[in-house]
């Protein structure tokens, strides 16, 4: 398994570590994840080492070389939303448990799964993991079907106590303790004990002791042993101590909502809902007052450290009064709105508004992917940022609700409707900027819900709005500009749908729907649109795919749209199409609910399809994708969170431009393919040995052709030198270099 690893010098204060992937590009054919750390919620500490996680991802934070390396399902860890961890420091492994039942095992650089949990059909609902107790060669895992005892040596189910309700019945347990002879756990209805010594028979739910009297006929929000002594928390009632078979009250946090109590090193640690605080000898102590403010849990190491799983700001360590942050590079937030590609950047928002069209109240900021790093847009905006572009060395973002924000470096200005045309729209009384769209001379903005609804702002900043007199003009959510300077509008599906084309020169505009002779499209609901390389549309809805063939053709006569067929059918005609992005060999990425399809120029022949079964992507909910024409990387947003697939095509131009080979020689155990990027656009690119035998031949995409160092009929080339000619379009052959062939 190979991690990503980021190094970091001393960190001081609340700092955010300087990371750097470990490559500005990666080999074609591979992947590489995108994700944030900021709102962890599991931590572990291990001799010299401290793990923290997310739903997405896993942090192995080393101490004394103050470097972190990054586990997720790009290093094999399962596909299922994290939901907790636990260290066995006897057998020196991480156990990460997921939301599915599955648990994962991370041994050094080795990744084993147990997924017996998961599958078996004799566990009815939930199978969530919500806590992992490690006591001797145990692990008792505290499920929302009961606890499952794991043998750690074996690596199999010892035993699992189901249906442990006072009638028999699924009970729910939110984490375990030992404490002596006797494993208590915290249910939903109550604390229950019983006795590890094999006097009792725990699989039987008579077996167990019940605490529900008072205030202990409650959810038990958490459990630990501190001291030998057994506490328990409950929500608006406080923290409870075991004396002498009685729970006594604590008097302190008595109306606080818990999070979780942990114990390792003779301290106790108890996260509120904004608050982390220790209890010893001398009582109730806050720490990291005013620096800490979504805290899930809360341990200590050895030399008395503080660790914090932060919601908001990922991995926090209190040491000498003064609290710092571990954070690799990534972006704000694993919510991604829409991933775009604009001057050199990704750039990615996290928006938004339902899909009612109410506002989120989405605080995470855009970002920008530079060079490998990841760092946040600048943005005075307070929330659901929505769309972003770069133009004339200006940074435009805009949001649900707050307008539009234009950054130079001569500073930033807001836009809304004391400034600017755009306007509040009733009844919400926001200024709701659902997408903007760069043209050659300006900005094009949509202002949701009000009349007019499409405007312009120049590189100077001066105005122009376009009152379109279309009912459904008033309601567009996104926008795109065509080849020839034609504004395409995509409309609310509440609204209406479909799509209102607008040609500023011709001041002239259509209303593309679903009817045939009027647009023709596979569905009035459009999720997306995309222009190719050839300047024809290409629009997602929910029944699949379709383009018109050229911005012209949707005025009069209306040419409708034309619907590719894939395997005698309609392209994806039983899918969403929620994204499109068009790579440099004029391929299409077609994004839907369940995965991501490559296809080829027409749509007729499939290149990929990735899911989350075939690939380390987090969700088949795909939201956004965006390619970096310069590279060939595709970025690839879901619901769960981003990650980059190299792909084989990049953009070109009508000629030879620096033509580059990598890697150049090739290893014998090289099994990568070659990339000879620079090229003419679709090129023909052959290779030969050095007597001038064919030996490969193919087509470029765009600007890059790839050789996987066999013949045509399969087989490894031997080892030496190999000439290789491209041909444009025109005819005119290019030697282009020489690749060696090494042993």
């Amino acid at each position: 398994m190979k991690r990503t690893k980021y190094f970091y010098g001393t960190l001081l204060g609340l700092l955010c570590g300087t990371a750097a992937w470990p490559q500005e590009n990666i080999p074609i054919g591979t992947w590489r994840p995108h994700l944030s750390f900021n709102n962890l919620n599991a931590l572990a500490v291990a001799p010299g080492h401290v793990y923290a996680a997310n739903g997405v991802g896993v942090l192995d934070f080393d101490k004394a070389g103050q470097e972190v390396v990054v586990v997720s399902k790009v290093d094999g860890l399962s596909s299922a939303e994290i939901s907790t961890i636990a260290y066995d420091s006897q057998r020196k492994m991480l156990l990460v448990a997921f939301e599915n039942g599955l648990i994962n095992i991370i041994e050094g650089n080795t990744v084993s799964v147990f997924d017996n949990l998961a599958i078996s059909p004799a566990i009815p609902g939930s199978r969530k993991v919500n806590h992992i107790g490690v006591h001797n060669d145990l692990a008792y895992l505290s499920t929302d079907f009961g606890v499952v005892v794991f043998d750690l040596e074996k690596r199999e189910v010892k035993e699992t106590y189901r249906d442990l309700s006072d009638t028999g019945e699924n009970l729910a347990v939110n984490s375990s303790a030992v404490s002596g002879d006797s494993l208590y756990l915290a249910t939903a209805q109550g604390v229950l004990a019983g006795a590890m010594d094999g006097t009792s028979n725990l699989l039987d739910f008579r077996s167990w002791k019940r605490y529900v009297q008072g205030a202990m006929n409650s959810n038990i929000a958490s459990i630990t042993n501190f001291n030998g002594m057994v506490y328990a928390a409950i929500n608006q009632q406080g923290v409870f101590l075991l004396q002498n078979g009685s729970w006594a009250q604590q008097p302190y946090l008595q109306t606080a909502t818990f999070r979780k109590m942990s114990s390792p090193f003779n301290a106790l640690f108890i996260t509120t809902a904004d608050k982390v605080w220790s209890v010893d000898g001398a009582g109730l102590k806050e720490v990291g007052a005013g620096s800490i403010t979504n805290p899930d849990e809360a341990i200590t190491d050895s030399e008395g450290v503080v660790w914090v799983a932060d919601g908001n700001k990922g991995l926090l360590f209190i040491k000498d009064g003064t609290v710092n942050q571990v954070k690799p590079n990534g972006p704000s937030s694993n919510a991604q709105w829409r991933v775009t590609y604009s001057q050199g950047r990704v750039l990615a928002s996290h928006g938004g508004y339902t899909p009612l069209l109410q506002p989120l109240g989405n605080i995470s900021k855009a970002d920008q992917f530079v060079n490998g790093q990841w760092g946040e847009i600048n943005s005075g905006l307070k929330s659901d940022i929505t769309d972003q572009e770069i133009s004339a060395g200006a940074t435009y973002v805009s949001s649900f609700g707050f307008g539009l924000e234009k950054t130079t470096a001569s500073g930033s200005m807001v836009f809304d409707d004391s400034n600017s045309p755009l306007q509040k729209a009733p009844p919400l009384g926001l200024v709701l900027v659902p997408s903007i769209a760069a043209s050659s001379d300006g900005i094009w903005v949509a202002n949701y819900g009000v009349f007019p609804s499409l405007h312009w702002l120049s590189h100077s900043n001066d105005w122009q709005s376009f009152p379109i007199n279309r009912p459904q003009a008033q309601f567009p959510v996104d926008l795109l500009v065509d080849k020839v300077g034609h504004v395409w509008m995509v409309v609310d599906p509440l609204k209406g749908g479909g799509i209102v084309v607008y040609d500023k020169n011709e001041n002239r505009n259509v209303y593309l729907s679903d009817v045939p002779g009027k647009g023709g499209l596979p569905s009035a609901v459009v999720k997306s649109m995309a222009n190719d390389r050839d300047g024809q549309v290409w629009v997602g809805t929910d029944k699949g795919v379709a383009y018109f063939p050229s911005p012209q053709s949707v005025f009069d006569p209306v040419v409708d749209a034309v619907r590719p067929i894939f395997e005698n059918r309609y392209l994806l005609r039983d899918e969403t199409v929620t994204a499109i992005a068009v790579d440099g060999g004029n391929r299409k990425w077609l994004g839907t609910n369940n995965g991501i399809w490559l296809f080829g120029p027409s749509g007729e022949e499939v290149v990929y399809n990735f899911t989350t079964n075939n690939s380390p992507l987090l969700s088949n909910t795909i939201t956004s994708v965006a390619i970096d024409p310069n590279s060939g990387e595709v970025f690839i947003g879901t619901d769960k969170g981003m990650a980059s697939f190299r792909s084989a095509a990049t953009a070109s131009t009508n000629r030879f431009g620096e033509v580059k080979i990598f890697p150049n020689p090739v290893s014998a155990d090289f099994t990568g393919p070659v990339a000879i990027n620079g090229l003419y656009t679709d090129a023909i690119v052959k290779i030969t040995d050095i007597s001038g035998k064919l030996v490969w031949q193919a087509q470029a995409h765009g600007g890059t052709a790839t050789w996987d160092a066999r013949q045509v009929n399969g087989r490894r080339v031997s080892p030496g030198i190999y000439l290789v000619f491209a041909t444009a379009e025109d005819g005119t052959e290019r030697h282009v270099g020489k690749i060696a062939v090494i042993e």
